[in-house]
């Protein structure tokens, strides 16, 4: 059996830490052997696990298996890169309650929470979060390293690029492309495309200055 690791020390990765427990894989593949930083910070959370090292001073095993619950795109990046480096293979999580389409692709390191919707045709990328009550509708394309907050709606045929953030409740209309780096603030409709590295809030959702 392997040993599943969830890098990260924040309360995301104590909520990753549930998913793994209800997943099936949870003691028939792997079971949850603790947690590791991505920095040198003090850990502000209380966990039940150890927080056993660093993504830097840890040495792999041959049994070992990983997770990255790093909110952040572009720490979660980081992170993946130093542990690939070293030969590690990561694991997607998935809730049980979600809803997975069977013609929905995803790649690696993915975390699913749960009543989470993947519909037909979904293609996920690798390394994304994509928390509870999130909709991805038909035929959309989440790249890697996206986070979609809990309650994101995605509609039919959109495309979430690399790194980009979509928070608490953002709805998105179908056919439009979010660009990397993009942020969509809670509660947010979108309406029309957003470029890369650009901040839309509000209903419709415009660019904040």
């Amino acid at each position: 059996m392997k040993n599943l690791l969830i890098i990260g020390t924040g309360s995301f990765a104590r909520i990753v830490h549930e998913y793994a427990l209800l997943s099936k894989e949870c003691g028939q593949e792997w079971r949850v052997k603790g947690y590791l930083k991505s920095s040198e910070m003090p850990v502000q959370e209380c966990f039940d696990l150890p927080v056993i090292e660093t993504v830097d001073n840890y040495s792999l095993s041959d049994d070992d298996v990983f997770i990255c619950a790093e909110v952040d795109g572009n720490v979660r990046h980081l992170a993946v890169e130093k542990i690939v480096a070293k030969g590690g293979k990561f694991v997607n999580i998935i809730h049980p309650q979600s809803n997975i389409s069977r013609t929905a692709v995803i790649g690696e390191g993915n975390i699913i929470g749960a009543f989470t919707t993947l519909s037909m045709n979904t293609k996920i990328g690798n390394h994304v979060i994509i928390q509870d009550h999130v909709n991805v509708g038909h035929d959309s394309v989440i790249e890697d390293y996206v986070h979609l907050y809990v309650g994101t709606i995605i509609s039919g045929r959109n495309c979430i690029d690399k790194y980009a953030v979509l928070y608490t409740g953002g709805t998105v209309y179908p056919k439009i492309k979010i660009a990397s780096n993009a942020i969509v603030g809670a509660g947010s409709v979108v309406m029309r495309n957003v470029k890369t590295s650009t901040t839309v809030l509000g209903n419709p959702a415009a660019l904040l200055k």
